[in-house]
Parts: structure tokens; sequence; C-alpha cells
């Protein structure tokens, strides 16, 4: 499965996905043909919405993981190794820590 995978599974159109995820249909086209990589947060959002994961959504050892740092493309792939219920203790743990070390004005 792939970001347009799913996309499609659901019956939206490219612009209609990148309305609904508030972005420009041009960027959110650059995410589905691989020529840019969302940020984590941004996958984070289309995996949710999808009900899957960001490695299902995004082939990490092509040109997805390219524009990824070392150690986030290692956590990538960890995750990715997870049970679901590892998945959503960590997501619950990632979600606390960022609660108290971010600021938010």
């Amino acid at each position: 499965m792939s970001l347009k995978d799913k996309r499609k599974e659901s019956g939206m159109t490219q612009h209609q996905a990148a309305e609904l995820f508030g972005i420009k249909y041009r960027t959110y086209q650059n995410y589905e043909n691989g020529v840019t990589s969302p940020d984590m947060d941004t996958a984070a959002v289309f995996a949710r919405h999808f009900s899957c994961t960001i490695g299902d959504l995004f082939d990490l050892e092509e040109g997805a993981a390219a524009s990824l740092e070392p150690e986030e493309a290692r956590l990538v792939e960890m995750f990715r190794n997870m049970t679901p219920d590892g998945r959503a203790a960590l997501l619950a743990v990632c979600r606390e820590f960022a609660r108290i070390f971010t600021t938010e004005k």
C-alpha cells in the first residue's frame, strides 16, 4: 500500500486530499509521487486518517527515506518493526514528552 493507494481506496482525488489535509495540491502530489517527503508530523496525520502506519504509506527503503535524517530513518524502521500495542504505547509516551517539552503560546 502507498499514500496514493490509500487515497484512491478512500475515493478521494489528490485535490480533495490536499484540501482535507490543509496543504497545497502540488505539495500533496509531490508526497504521493515520492518527489518530496512529508515531515514526520504530517506523515503521522496521513497515517491516522487512513488507519495505517507511516511505513504503510511510504516506502522508506526508497525515495521517501532519502530526505530523513539518519536518526529519523532509524526510528521509523524501529517503529515499523514494533507490534501494534508497542506502537500505541510508544506514541502515548511521545505525546506526553511533547506536551512536557513543547511550549505553545
